[in-house]
């Protein structure tokens, strides 16, 4: 019967770990709102597209700050996306490029977060000749 202590210690060990990173019990309060959705756009083959993404900001926030995520769909190997440092921002992250790879269409989707709330949208890029 010695073991009943560790037997108890192994099983409620994970559910204490998880429960130690949750930042917050019951439903995330608040808003993150698409206010300046980034529309359909073309770039050319070689060429790079800057989109920044506060000013005007495509999310906004009751939480404050917005931090942005992307990944493509479809279409990896037509387009690269990728953030930059943004000097207008305090230097976060939110400069989106995108650089147009080969022809055809891509399609992206940029999450944001702010807090415990979460939102997204998707955009389709055309990459066409230079």
């Amino acid at each position: 019967m010695k073991r009943t202590p560790l037997i108890l210690f192994l099983l409620l060990a994970p559910v204490v770990l998880l429960l130690q990173n949750c930042s917050q019990s019951g439903p995330c309060k608040g808003s993150l709102t698409l206010e300046n959705p980034i529309p359909d756009t073309t770039v050319a083959v070689g060429d790079t597209l800057f989109i920044d993404l506060t000013d005007p900001p495509v999310f906004v926030s009751s939480k404050g700050r917005v931090s942005y995520s992307f990944d493509v769909i479809s279409g990896l190997r037509n387009i690269d996306l990728n953030r930059l440092a943004n000097p207008n921002d305090r230097g976060d992250y939110t400069l989106f490029i995108i650089i147009g790879e080969s022809v055809g269409e891509a399609i992206a989707e940029l999450r944001a977060g702010s807090g415990c709330l979460e939102n997204e949208t998707t955009f389709n890029v055309n990459v066409k000749e230079q």
